[in-house]
């Protein structure tokens, strides 16, 4: 018997219907999932947007599991990792009448180490904290060694001192190494069908020659439009308080290192943590700092002298009990490494190169800031690491065009070939949404704006009776907009990071009439379906700051290679972002409710008719009286 086609398992009727209660065929995504299905037959790259409501991951993980071949999933939050693993995969499986083995892979540091468990056991008879006295009880019983287990987060002091980093690792010396949890999830890895991980480890595995992962045939990334974030997450080095603080407490888990080196390594970062002005803005170019390059080789000198120590005093200094010069070889490298890293870090800082740059960033370490270096393009590293590699990659996002071109996407990421696809939206946002575009006066460089737009705020909310995302491109505006309006809200009211952000969302979902006020990771990401959230307002067109430092040396190079840096890099760059601000409203067929632009660039500049042009086709106002009337039954 035949197997049944993408129309048939899609269709009314079909195998997803029967294994899926309240199903409904949409022809977006059985279009997507056929052209997706194409790229896997013959060995091609697919580029497809599909938008809220499409049902996007059905339709890559159906054709995926027909090829038969080796799938990694990659995506860029916890909770679409876990529905892709509890119920998504499962699903897709059940209306294929197929056995899937799949596998949620993490990074090391999510696992526990059972030899430094055993070892912390023993050298104190009491835990040290409250929560250590947790973990010691959880890790007597757990039977995967995963920390999401726990019902708390642990610090990262702590958790440090249990967690399988591969910096603590000596691998097969270690008495548990037939038995632990990070290889034992790495091997069933290795025999899955569809493995699943995060962004951050899919491009560190690149990052480091594919010794992470186990070989696949193809890569699907899902929220691709944070591939080009994390590739560079992946490829950053950073120095700060913070990293040289993790690094000697590596170093003293092995060695009784003298106390005079570690005070001058102190003493050395205090130098250079003096060196680093505070400029505005969350990241700001190195070369700001005069006295930063003194500063670094004079840490760097007292590293080098760390490293020398340990070479000299590798055997007879070492802490941990061990009679196996093997494994005492293993840990002198494993902590040098460690050291090196830090090294690494400011060799690069010093001597960035034609490719790369160097900042500074805020940081939560001690001194606020880290040295960091990365390339500044890291589409030659995709091409050669991934898209070369790999016979079938597919990129999958709500939001990845730009103009109805993914030139953006190809150029960015250094794709030069692939197929591409817009699903089109089951959502009539005509009748679904309204969008309110402010004055055409209303110019968020104005000092003024923050006072001009705090009134027609509070009249959106008074109209939407609250239920709102209230987003902003910077935490200055959000905390300036919010001072004005906190006390004059008649709804419940937060500001992000009074609570974590999970309970934010939990409060918020909980909460009749809720409005948040939040910046960041709110404009995406986030699922609130229903009349929760009835009313998105956003500040200004998310354009990226051209002071940042890699945002500068970007449009730099494209206009070092004859392009239009506002009209290849800033623009596309805007409309992804505001593309997924606006998709924070519409999640389901039922869904209705008001985006409100306060930018009035948005309809007085010829950019910004472009890039509203690119957001879905909601029935534009320019009255707030209108609202009330739209949003009625």
């Amino acid at each position: 018997m035949a197997a049944p086609s993408l129309l048939e398992i899609f269709g009314h009727d079909g195998a997803l219907q029967s294994a899926l209660f309240g199903f409904q065929a949409r022809p977006g995504q059985t279009q997507m999932a056929q052209f997706v299905e194409r790229g896997l037959l013959e060995g091609m790259h697919s580029i497809v947007e599909a938008g809220t409501g499409t049902g996007k991951s059905l339709a890559y993980l159906i054709p995926a599991l027909r090829s038969g071949k080796k799938i990694v999933v990659s995506t860029g939050t916890i909770a679409l990792q876990e529905q892709l693993v509890g119920k998504d995969i499962p699903l897709a499986a059940a209306a294929l009448g197929m056995n899937v083995r799949i596998t949620l892979l993490k990074g090391r540091n999510h696992y526990l180490c059972k030899q430094k468990f055993e070892r912390i056991r023993t050298d104190r008879l009491v835990a040290e904290s409250a929560s250590m006295e947790k973990m010691w009880q959880w890790g007597g019983i757990t039977q995967t060694g995963d920390r999401s287990e726990l019902p708390f987060v642990p610090s990262g002091d702590e958790w440090e001192k249990l967690d399988a980093d591969a910096d603590d690792c000596v691998g097969e010396h270690c008495s548990h190494f037939a038995d632990c949890f990070f290889f034992r999830k790495r091997d069933e890895a290795k025999t899955a069908d569809i493995v699943v991980v995060n962004h951050a480890l899919f491009f560190l595995d690149l990052a480091s020659g594919g010794t992470l992962l186990p070989a696949y045939d193809v890569a699907i990334l899902d929220e691709a439009h944070q591939c080009e974030r994390w590739a560079t997450a992946a490829l950053t080095s950073s120095l700060s308080r913070t990293s040289i603080n993790r690094m000697l407490r590596k170093v003293r888990r092995a060695y009784d290192i003298p106390s005079h080196i570690e005070a001058e390594i102190d003493q050395s970062m205090r130098s250079l943590e003096s060196s680093l002005v505070a400029v505005p803005g969350d990241r700001y170019p190195l070369a700001a700092n005069d006295a930063a390059p003194a500063a670094l080789a004079g840490l760097r000198a007292k590293l080098f002298e760390l490293e020398n120590w340990i070479h000299a005093h590798w055997m007879d200094k070492l802490r941990v009990r061990t009679e196996n010069e093997s494994e005492a070889q293993r840990r002198r490298d494993l902590t040098l490494r460690s050291i090196v890293a830090q090294t690494t870090a400011i060799e690069r800082a010093n001597a960035p190169g034609d490719a790369q740059i160097a900042w500074v960033e805020r940081n939560e370490g001690l001194s606020g800031r880290a040295v960091c270096a990365a390339p500044f393009d890291i589409s030659d590293f995709l091409r050669t690491t991934l898209f070369a590699r790999v016979p079938s990659v597919v990129l999958a996002s709500a939001t990845l065009a730009a103009n109805g071109s993914f030139a953006y996407v190809h150029r960015s990421l250094g794709l030069d070939d692939a197929q591409e696809f817009i699903a089109p939206s089951p959502f009539d946002y005509s009748k679904q949404a309204c969008l309110y575009l402010a004055p055409a006066d209303f110019n968020p460089k104005d000092p003024r704006f923050a006072r001009k737009a705090a009134p027609i705020i509070e009249e959106c909310l008074e109209r939407t009776r609250g239920r709102a995302f209230v987003l902003f491109t910077s935490y200055a505006r959000l905390n300036e907009v919010y001072a004005l309006l906190r006390e004059r809200l008649a709804f419940p009211v937060k500001l992000q990071g009074e609570l974590p952000r999970p309970a934010l969302l939990r409060w918020f979902r909980e909460t009749p009439g809720a409005v948040l006020f939040a910046t960041g990771t709110f404009w995406e990401g986030i699922d609130v379906a229903g009349e929760a959230l009835s009313c998105v307002i956003i500040d200004r067109l998310p354009f990226p700051s051209p002071q940042d430092p890699i945002v500068a040396a970007k449009m730099r190079d494209l206009q070092e290679r004859g392009l239009d840096a506002f009209e290849s890099y800033m623009i596309p760059a805007a409309t992804v972002r505001l593309k997924q601000g606006f998709g924070r409203l519409i999640r389901s067929l039922d869904d209705r409710g008001v985006v409100a632009i306060l930018d009035g660039r948005a309809i007085s500049t010829r950019y910004g008719a472009a890039i509203l042009n690119e957001l879905p086709a909601a029935t534009r106002i320019t009255d707030l009286s209108r609202i009330a009337e739209f949003l009625s039954p």
